[in-house]
C-alpha cells in the first residue's frame, strides 16, 4: 500500500477510464455525500463512475442528486471498473461486499486498516468531503449546484452542523463556495439534524430511559437490545440520531451506545474530553476518530455491555 498526496490521487484518477466507488455500510452524509461528488466529477471529465452501497441510500439523504449513479447489485465481475472507497476505514466498515480491495481508497480516519493500492487519507480533515472538495479543485473541476450540495452535506453531517472542534477555517471556506451555488443549506441541515422518522423518536425516548451514567456521572452508557429496536421499528440506519445523546449529559467525559447487528454487536463510543476513543476502539478491532469511533463485538449483547463498562472504569483521568 502507497500512500499519496491530493496531486498524486488527482494524476490516478485522470489516468483511468472506468471506476466503481464503494462507500461504508450504515452509509451517513460523509459518505454518500462524498462518493456522489467524486462520481459527478469523474462524470463531467468524461469518465464512467457508478457507486455501491450494500445498504443503499438512506431517506434522510434522497434529497441528494445520486440520479442513476448508485447501482442497486455489487457486480459479480469488476474487472471493467477501477475500485475506490470513500470514507471507508477498513474492511468491516463495507459489509457483505464481495469486493474489499481497491485500487484506492480516499478517507480520513485516524485507523485506517483498508486493503488497497494506494491510500489517500488525511486524519487531520472533519470529513472525507473536505478532501474531495481540495481533490476536485486539484482535477479543476468547478463547483456546480450538485456537487455543492453533495460536499456541503458531506461537510456539514460529519462536522455536527460545524460545532464539533475539528472544524477548521477552511471547512467554512468550502462551505461557502457551495452556499455560493445556490444550495438550499438550511433544508440539507434540516434534513440531517432535525427530520425524524417515527422509528427514530421511539428509538430516542427508549435511549433516554436506558441511560446509564457511571462512574461519578463521568461516563455514559445506552445498550438497546433487540428487542428494544424492534419495539421501536428501528433499523441499523436509525442509530445515528442516538450515538451523540449520552455524550450530550452535563459532565460526561465519553460515552457508548451498544445494539445488535445481524452478525454482531456494534458499540460506537463519542467522547467530549481529552479522551481518544479511536485508540481505545482499535484496541478491540475498531478505529475512527479522536471524539467519534466505534468497535464491533463478535460475542453476545451482554458480554459487549460488560467490556464497555470496564473500559469506562479502566479510564485514568
Amino acid at each position: 500500500m502507497e500512500l499519496i498526496s491530493i496531486k498524486q490521487a488527482a494524476a490516478f484518477l485522470l489516468g483511468c477510464d472506468g471506476y466503481l466507488i464503494y462507500t461504508h455500510a450504515s452509509p451517513d452524509g460523509d459518505t454518500i455525500g462524498s462518493a456522489t461528488a467524486l462520481a459527478l466529477a469523474l462524470r463531467k471529465l468524461g469518465k464512467k463512475a457508478n457507486i455501491f452501497s450494500v445498504d443503499g441510500i438512506p431517506d434522510k439523504l434522497s434529497f441528494l442528486p445520486t440520479g442513476d449513479i448508485f447501482i442497486a447489485n455489487e457486480p459479480e465481475d469488476t474487472s471493467d471498473y477501477v475500485l475506490l472507497s470513500v470514507d471507508v476505514a477498513g474492511p468491516k466498515m463495507l459489509g457483505k461486499t464481495k469486493n474489499t480491495s481497491f485500487s484506492l481508497s480516499i478517507d480520513h480516519h485516524k485507523v485506517n486498516t483498508i486493503d488497497c493500492e494506494k491510500l489517500l487519507v488525511m486524519s487531520d480533515r472533519i470529513a472525507c468531503g473536505e478532501i474531495i472538495f481540495k481533490l476536485l479543485d486539484e482535477l479543476g473541476i468547478a463547483l456546480d449546484k450538485d456537487i455543492a450540495d453533495c460536499l456541503y452535506t458531506a461537510i456539514s453531517s460529519d462536522s455536527g452542523g460545524f460545532r464539533y472542534d475539528a472544524t477548521k477555517p477552511e471547512t467554512h471556506i468550502m462551505a461557502a463556495r457551495c452556499l455560493e451555488q445556490g444550495i438550499d443549506f438550511a433544508e440539507i441541515n434540516r434534513q440531517l439534524f432535525e427530520s425524524k422518522t417515527t422509528a427514530q423518536v421511539n428509538l430516542i425516548k427508549t435511549a433516554y430511559q436506558k441511560l446509564e451514567l457511571l462512574n461519578d456521572n463521568r461516563f455514559a452508557l445506552v445498550a438497546i437490545t433487540p428487542e428494544e429496536m424492534a419495539k421501536c421499528g428501528a433499523d441499523e440506519n436509525d442509530f445515528d440520531c442516538i450515538n451523540s445523546i449520552p455524550r450530550e449529559i452535563k459532565g460526561v467525559l465519553a460515552s457508548a451506545v451498544i445494539r445488535q447487528k445481524t452478525d454482531c454487536v456494534k458499540v460506537s463510543m463519542r467522547s467530549n474530553a481529552d479522551i481518544d476513543v479511536a485508540e481505545i476502539s482499535k484496541k478491540y478491532g475498531g478505529g475512527g476518530h479522536y471524539h467519534a469511533a466505534g468497535f464491533s463485538h463478535c460475542g453476545s449483547f451482554d458480554e459487549a455491555v460488560e467490556i464497555v463498562r470496564n473500559i469506562f472504569t479502566e479510564i485514568e483521568l
